[in-house]
Order: C-alpha cells, then structure tokens, then sequence
C-alpha cells in the first residue's frame, strides 16, 4: 500500500532496463510505483492497485497504442504516453498526456490527475480529504470544477491561464520556474515558450486586477519563474 499522500503510478514498459530507469526517476519524487510488464499483468494491476494514473511506455512501430486504447476503454484514470522515438506525434489526437522528456514526467502526471478530476494529488487511500480548493486571500481556485473566483466573483479564464494559477497553487508562496511551467503547460521548454509563457501571465495579471508596479497574488521572481502569494 502506497504511503499516505503519495500519488500511485502503474507503469506499463515490457523492457526491464527502461523500466527501472523510469520506475527510478519516479520513485526519486515521491511517487509509489508499481511496473506491469506484460499486458495482462497492465490489466490486473489497473483493476486490482487501484493507481491514480497509469504510465504507458509507447516504442517504435507504435508498441504500446493497444495498450493505450484498452486502458482509455475500461477506466476513468489519467494515462500519461511516454515515448522513446518518434512515436510522440502520432499521440496527439488520442486524448492523452504525451511527452517525450523523462525529467518532464512528474509534472505531466500531475496534469493528467488534474484532466480526470483529481486535482493533481492522489483519489484516496490515507491521504484523507484532497485538496481541491486552494485559496490565496481573496483568490479561490477550485480544481475539480476548474473554477476561479476573485473577492467572490467568477473570473473567465483560458485553459492556460487556469493551468498557470493550478500549477503555481501547487507550490504556495515557492518560486515556480518558467522551465517547470513550460513543462507543464506543453511538455517543451524552449526559449519562444518562455516568451508565450510571459505573454499569458501578463493576460492572466490583468484579469486578476494586479497591480504591475506592485503585484498581490502572480510575483515575478526574477533569473526564476513565478510566485503565487496570498
């Protein structure tokens, strides 16, 4: 049974070498991991160890599609697509979380909790009542009904913008860096997304009333990233 709080990850990766390098990095941040190396050994462990969100391992000559499809027929969990050659653009339109950067991984787990509603923590075992709203003086964040609200009035978000607000509400009053925002985001980290990056923070201060001289709740932190502060 995983410890109280931890997020259960199902990996699904038949090559043990790879699997442990994953199961490794994830384990590194707190993640309780149990690897299925075979189908049906997938399939047992989605039904009987209850994860949060299942971690398929997509190769060449897309092994590991079925796999997908089967998981998306029989359950509601978050499926992240980790890919380890060119199979990534073919994952664009199945509806899952894809990313080909295993340091980007945690943070695209947490992302497909928040799609399937768990608002990037574990569903339930010890970890007792979740989290999903997050408030920041008068800033309210509801993650499971992707609402916000500000001194009581509804704000009209972009999905990004919204992703912003739930990625810095995961770290409150810690600098976020633009890297790990990025990442978040789209799962790329380049120089022209730090620029789009700033671009949608900029709408995002905007629609929260911020002062630019003297922000409350989306600091810059300079050489860094950003900060969300009550």
């Amino acid at each position: 049974m995983a410890a109280a709080g931890r997020i259960r990850v199902l990996l699904v990766e038949p090559r043990r070498i790879y699997a442990a390098t994953v199961a490794r990095h994830l384990r590194a941040d707190d993640f309780a991991v149990e690897v299925a190396y075979s189908p049906r050994a997938a399939i047992i462990g989605l039904h009987k160890g209850d994860p949060d969100v299942v971690v398929v391992c997509v190769g060449a000559q897309g092994r590991g599609t079925a796999m997908l499809d089967r998981i998306r027929q029989e359950t509601q969990v978050g499926v992240v697509a980790l890919s380890d050659g060119d199979i990534a653009p073919l994952l664009v339109s199945t509806g899952v979380v894809c990313v080909g950067d295993i340091a980007a991984l945690n943070v695209r787990i947490r992302l497909a909790l928040r799609r399937c509603g768990g608002g990037g923590e574990p569903r339930g075992g010890d970890y007792g009542e979740v989290m999903h709203r997050r408030e920041f003086g008068d800033l309210l964040i509801d993650v499971v009904a992707r609402r916000v609200s500000l001194r009581g009035e509804a704000l009209s978000l972009t999905r990004t913008e919204f992703e912003i607000l739930c990625t810095l509400a995961e770290s409150p009053g810690e600098p976020v860096t633009c890297r790990h925002l990025q990442l978040s985001l789209w799962g790329d980290a380049s120089d022209g997304g730090r620029s789009t990056l700033g671009v949608h923070v900029g709408n995002l201060r905007r629609k929260l009333g911020e002062d630019p001289h003297s922000p409350r709740y989306l600091r810059t932190v300079r050489g860094t990233g950003y900060c969300l502060t009550g």
